[in-house]
């Protein structure tokens, strides 16, 4: 048992919350725990103590914290002495019974889904309610697997002597065999010798240019045979490295080294350059007018993970718009994210004959979110809306934030939740009907918008602000609104902390 974080919040606010989950972050990050993880643990964390903090009656004097790795697992442990609120009751998400939370169980939903395993302990008289939360240590390879191939044994034997304190070592003693070991493990570079019985080197090469799997994977050659017509044909085969024998532990070292190592800069170029298109096409966007509408979109994107998402899809009478927002902060919740706007973009297409579009693509939102493979990877929430000619919008919510309705009055928040996608099977979504008047205006966002601050007084700060220029700009034109909110957003909040999109929805000004 190794414990790497002990800390206590005492008293217990947002401030010390947040300072908390800073030193989570710092602390796990020292001790090289993958980055996935660590986003986990803190989502874990923050949402656990924000619930304690916020509603539990009476509310605790502290949290304790202590994060663990212990039995081939990471363990973060909180203990509190305020109300006792077990978490993991199965009725809990379901009934959504505990802590009243605004956005529908989305704290627990988050817990459960984010976390292997979950436990409770309820204090006794004078102690302390414990949580415990668990996720399973991944056993990944260390070390690069390299595939030696040569018949002669003797050779194979020594090079695997010479590669085996780095790397992972696999044997293979012609190109059949290769093909095979290359089929059944996971090979990060190929050493083989040219003149081989039955399938040679060349052949072999020539073989895996055939394959998606080993298209790239990297190559040196090894020979007796050092003659320009050899270098000639190996060299059009595109390997990365020619050694001549007899060769030395040394030279087989660094070539091995050198190649994998330009290989992982080859691989994060071709990264990098598909992770900026996938961001530049998740970018949101939405037409200025649709159907009797006026739209505005406002975006900040970290570029760091997952993102906002805005969809939309006009019909004959109407337009659907859904706002997203996909939780993660790696390049993998970025690739997630373009896999889900693929699927809801399909999913808007099955809409059109439903009689509560908003809700039934909620459900089925999360049902595939619960049983889908790839999509059950991701944690997300959506804001579903539909706006009719006549004036009516339908707006329906899966854990995301309400909307707010503003006017000359002042903005308000209207009354609307839904639990998150993909926490229980055939999850039911109210939808909220109403009709917008002249001079009435939606507002769409995502919780970055108000969550990009350091602590509760910070986030209080922004939060008031952008309500502040929500009601000041009701009546300028909603391209400019939209604009004049999101630099609200800039000046009091940390744009780097999460991504944060907001959007505005007006009535269609007519001439009189």
């Amino acid at each position: 048992m190794v414990s790497i974080v002990k800390h206590e919040c005492r008293p217990v606010t947002h401030k010390n919350i947040s300072a908390a989950r800073n030193i989570i972050k710092a602390t796990l990050e020292e001790k090289n725990v993958p980055e996935s993880l660590i986003n986990k643990i803190q989502l874990c964390f923050s949402e656990a103590a924000a619930n304690l903090a916020e509603h539990a009656e009476p509310q605790p004097t502290f949290i304790s914290i202590n994060i663990e790795c212990v039995n081939n697992s990471w363990q973060l442990h909180l203990e509190d002495d305020g109300q006792s609120w077990n978490p993991t009751l199965p009725n809990r998400v379901q009934s959504l019974d505990t802590f009243e939370e605004k956005e529908g169980g989305r704290g627990l939903a988050l817990m459960q889904s984010l976390s292997d395993e979950m436990e409770y302990v309820i204090r006794s008289t004078f102690g302390a309610n414990r949580l415990t939360l668990k996720w399973q240590i991944q056993k990944n390879q260390e070390k690069p697997r390299i595939l030696i191939v040569d018949d002669d044994e003797c050779q194979r034997r020594l090079y695997s002597a010479y590669l085996g304190e780095q790397f992972s070592i696999v044997e293979a003693e012609n190109g059949e065999q290769a093909l095979h070991q290359l089929s059944v493990h996971d090979i990060d570079l190929v050493i083989s010798d040219i003149r081989m019985p039955g399938m040679d080197g060349l052949t072999l090469k020539k073989a895996l240019h055939k394959q998606t799997n080993t298209l790239i994977t990297p190559f040196i050659f090894l020979t007796f045979a050092d003659n320009a017509e050899t270098r000639s044909s190996a060299a059009g085969l595109g390997i990365d490295d020619y050694l001549v024998k007899p060769i030395c532990k040394a030279k087989l070292l660094d070539s091995a080294n050198r190649v994998l190592k330009r290989s992982s800069q080859i691989y994060q170029q071709l990264t990098d350059k598909v992770n900026k298109r996938i961001t530049s096409a998740l970018s949101p966007s939405l037409p200025h007018q649709s159907h009797g509408w006026e739209l505005a979109v406002a975006n900040r994107n970290t570029g760091i993970g997952g993102g906002d998402l805005v969809l939309f899809r006009e019909s004959e009478d109407r337009i659907m718009i859904n706002l997203v927002d996909i939780m993660g902060h790696d390049v993998a919740a970025k690739f997630f994210s373009y896999a889900f706007g693929g699927y809801l973009r399909g999913l808007m297409y099955h809409m059109d004959d439903a009689p509560d579009p908003c809700s039934t693509l909620l459900s089925r939102l999360s049902d595939s979110a619960l049983e889908d493979g790839l999509l059950s990877q991701v944690i997300l929430t959506c804001c579903s809306t539909v706006l009719r000619e006549d004036g009516r919008i339908d707006i329906a919510s899966a854990g995301h934030p309400a909307p707010f309705k503003v006017n000359r009055d002042g903005a308000q928040l209207l009354e609307l939740g839904g639990i998150l996608p993909g926490v229980v099977y055939g999850a039911e979504y109210e939808t909220l009907f109403f009709q917008l008047e002249q001079g009435e205006r939606i507002v769409l966002y995502t919780d970055g918008l108000f969550e990009a601050a350091e602590d509760d007084n910070s986030r209080k700060t922004l939060e008031s602000k952008v309500i502040e220029n929500l009601e000041k700009t009701w009546d300028l034109p909603i391209q400019v609104a939209a604009k004049e909110i999101m630099h609200t957003f800039d000046l009091h909040g940390d744009r780097y902390r999460d991504d944060a999109t907001i959007v505005l929805i007006q009535r269609k000004h007519r001439d009189p």
